[in-house]
């Protein structure tokens, strides 16, 4: 019925996943059982099979079959495809021993590995990441990309306790996941990548209990450790645990990683300081929207200690222009460990500033708080965006009638941009109008995270540090 679909994917779970032929049968017997057939019979698969990117293809006709057969509907077609594909793995176990002996002798091939194989096992999947709004803000300042996500989110009611609990390798759509272990502090961490590749091997480092994330020096130290598994081309970062700061699942320790050079980590110095009391650390201002001090050193102790003090400073400040009762400053925070050294980008956030807020207007693009993968240029905007943006498009370039006093989709960017261009427009200059906008509104809203440089340097000297 289906012998040559079967065929096929047994061939690419041997070609790709590393599938023992001894194994093979067993494989085919647990996908026919998933699929209710009692006969198959093994045919010469075809020759792309072993060849494919990734399964999507070869797994096609059967969910299809199953849909037909009412074995699933079409919500279950994603527990099916991981189900299916577990089948041809190689056991959680298998993954991690191979990764951990590559990681041995040569550490990018090992992550590269890890990649691979989810890819090719559907966990990560790129023809899922490419269907959302992606694009790169060429006419601003600094070049912030720009993804409107249409991928469905984890819901934690369908997970043990919480979506990144390792509990969730081989738990009903993650059948395919595969995690491997690290030692963080002492501690088994688990790792693996993130099915929305927001950055270059996006992935999530996770704590092996189920508790909330800690902060202070314990966080601080952790993140060094985590730079030093992930190696030089990486980093690795994590939201503030302030409720105001914008904080995801913060109740299960994590922290995100990548492995790619990300719009503010590209950016220099703008301003040089020196620390009295640490003068051996480099550190400085960034050339960046919101406020970030880096700093340098090669020493995991001292970086540390001087992380955890001026976090712990910056949480009790205040001054005219910001009004903190201890619970207003937050940061997030991004390390890298580069020739030796390790990198702290720290982000100074507060829920106190004494200024206006942003137009309200902005609201209907982004509402909720700025996440760590926002400030560091990889600004993630909600899935309902991708039809709205259509919908404008038409009142933009005429197609629907346009009346300023109608419910309509952003209906205060289409307004602005009504006037802005003084009537309608062609189809690709609503289009290319509506993106410049979105880029302008992000950076406008990314800006809006800074605080005064005055404050900045009045807190800095507060802890005896000066501009060089």
């Amino acid at each position: 019925m289906l012998d040559q679909e079967i065929s096929n994917l047994l061939a690419y779970g041997q070609a790709c996943l590393l599938l023992d032929e001894l194994d093979s049968a067993q494989a085919a017997r647990r996908i026919c059982r998933l699929l209710k057939i009692t006969d198959f019979m093994p045919m010469q698969p075809a020759e792309e099979a072993e060849l494919a990117a990734n399964p999507n293809k070869l797994l096609a006709p059967l969910l299809q079959y199953a849909v037909e057969q009412n074995i699933v509907d079409a919500n279950g077609t994603k527990q099916l495809k991981a189900e299916i594909m577990d089948a041809l793995m190689l056991k959680p176990s298998e993954v991690n021993d191979l990764f951990a002996d590559t990681y041995a002798v040569n550490r990018q091939k090992a992550f590269d590995f890890l990649y691979d194989y989810s890819v090719k096992s559907g966990y990560v999947d790129p023809d899922e990441c490419a269907k959302n709004d992606r694009w790169e803000a060429k006419e601003l300042k600094s070049k912030i990309e720009i993804i409107i996500n249409v991928m469905p989110q984890a819901k934690t009611n369908k997970y043990p306790k919480c979506p990144l609990c390792r509990e969730n390798e081989g738990f009903l759509s993650r059948a395919n996941m595969r995690t491997v272990s690290c030692d963080i502090g002492g501690e088994e961490w688990a790792y693996c990548h993130s099915r929305h590749q927001y950055f270059d091997r996006h992935g999530v480092l996770v704590s092996p209990e189920h508790a909330p994330m800690k902060g202070g020096l314990d966080t601080v130290k952790k993140l060094a450790y985590a730079a030093d598994f992930i190696g030089a081309d990486g980093f690795v970062c994590c939201d503030s645990l302030s409720e105001n700061g914008g904080a995801l699942n913060t109740a299960h320790e994590h922290f995100k990683t990548g492995y790619r050079t990300t719009p503010m980590l590209k950016q220099g110095y703008k301003t040089r300081y020196k620390s009295q009391e640490y003068p051996y650390i480099e550190m400085g201002t960034v050339d960046w929207y919101s406020t970030v001090i880096r700093f340098a050193h090669s020493s995991f102790d001292n970086v540390a200690e001087f992380a955890d003090k001026l976090i712990g400073a910056w949480k009790g400040y205040s001054d005219e222009r910001i009004v903190n009762d201890g619970t207003k400053n937050f940061v997030s925070l991004v390390c890298r460990k580069v020739n030796g050294k390790y990198y702290f980008d720290v982000v100074l956030r507060s829920a106190g500033l004494k200024r206006p807020r942003l137009a309200a207007d902005y609201e209907e693009i982004k509402a909720n708080a700025l996440s760590i993968t926002d400030i560091l240029g990889y600004f993630v905007l909600p899935n309902k965006l991708s039809e709205e943006l259509k919908t404008a498009q038409l009142y933009l370039d005429g197609t629907l009638p346009y009346d300023k006093d109608a419910k309509i989709p952003l209906a205060k960017t289409v307004e602005r941009l009504m006037k802005a261009q003084g009537g309608t427009v062609t189809k690709l200059e609503a289009k290319l109008n509506i993106h410049d906008e979105i880029d302008l509104v992000c950076e406008k809203i990314l800006a809006s995270t800074a605080i005064d440089p005055a404050s900045v340097e009045q807190f800095l000297q507060s802890l005896d540090i000066r501009q060089m």
